[in-house]
C-alpha cells in the first residue's frame, strides 16, 4: 500500500485530515509543506489553498468525500492505473446484510445495513463517488426474495453496474470475526471473489436464475439459520 503525506500549515485542517484518514485502511505520514516538497512526496493531502506549493499529486481534503469508504477510493483513484479502477461490491442479503468493497487490489471498506433503503443510499454514494471505469455488484442468493429485491434495485438505480448472483453456499461457516470482518461481511467478501451468474437487462426485471440442482438441494443442511433469513425478508422488502 503507498504511503499518503499529509502536509498542511493549517492546523485545523491537519487534524480533520488525520481524523479522517483514520478511518480509512492508508497509511500515512505528517510532514510539514517544505519537507513534503523537497522529498517529492505523492501523493500529499493539504489543502486548496496550499495544493500549488507541491509538485506531483496533491489532493485538497475539501475535494474528498466524508464517507471514509468513497474517500479512499478518491486518493487511490489519483495514484492508480486506470485498469486498477475496477469497484468490486459483495453483498450478503439478510436481516442483516453484509457489504464488502474492493476497489482494484485493495480492499475499501465494509458495513452492515439493515433496511433496502439504507442500502441503496450507501451504494449510490459509492458508485457514484468513486471514480470507475467498471463496477461488478455479486449478490449471494441465500435469501431468494431479498436477492431478488436487491438485484433489481441496483439495476434500477445504477443501470451501469454488472450484476452476478452467486450461490453462498458455505460462505457463513464461520461465525466468528474474521479480518476484522463480521459473518456477515466475512461473508459478502467471499460472495465479491465467487463467480456468479450474470443478470442481463431483461433478467433483471424477471426471476433469479436457479443454482439448486436436486443433488446439491438435497446435500444442504436444513437450519435454523437458512429458516431465519427467509422469514426476515418480509420486513426488509417492507
Amino acid at each position: 500500500m503507498k504511503v499518503v503525506s499529509v502536509a498542511t500549515l493549517d492546523s485545523r485542517a491537519y487534524y480533520s485530515i488525520l481524523n479522517r484518514l483514520k478511518m480509512t485502511n492508508l497509511s500515512f505520514v505528517s510532514l510539514t509543506p517544505l519537507q513534503a516538497r523537497v522529498e517529492r512526496t505523492n501523493p500529499v493531502i493539504t489543502t486548496k489553498k496550499e495544493r500549488d506549493f507541491f509538485e506531483g499529486t496533491s489532493i485538497p481534503i475539501e475535494d474528498l468525500d466524508e464517507n471514509p469508504i468513497v474517500m479512499e477510493g478518491q486518493i487511490l483513484s489519483r495514484i492508480s492505473s486506470e485498469n486498477k479502477r475496477t469497484l468490486l461490491i459483495g453483498i450478503d442479503p439478510g436481516s442483516r446484510t453484509g457489504v464488502v468493497v474492493f476497489y482494484g487490489d485493495s480492499k475499501l471498506g465494509s458495513f452492515t445495513v439493515g433496511s433496502l433503503v439504507e442500502l441503496r443510499s450507501q451504494l449510490v454514494k459509492i458508485v457514484n463517488g468513486i471514480p470507475n471505469i467498471k463496477v461488478m455488484a455479486r449478490v449471494g442468493d441465500g435469501a431468494p426474495r431479498l436477492s431478488k429485491a436487491i438485484s433489481h434495485m441496483i439495476g434500477s438505480e445504477l443501470p451501469d453496474v454488472a450484476i452476478e448472483v452467486v450461490d453462498e453456499w458455505g460462505t457463513t461457516k464461520n461465525r466468528r470475526k474474521s479480518d476484522g470482518l463480521t459473518r456477515d461481511q466475512g461473508a459478502a467478501a467471499k460472495i465479491a471473489r465467487r463467480k456468479g451468474i450474470s443478470l442481463t437487462e431483461s433478467s433483471r426485471r424477471t426471476s433469479l436464475p436457479s443454482f439448486q440442482s436436486p443433488a446439491a438441494e438435497s446435500s444442504r443442511p436444513s437450519d435454523r439459520a437458512s429458516a431465519i433469513r427467509e422469514s426476515s425478508q418480509e420486513s426488509l422488502l417492507g
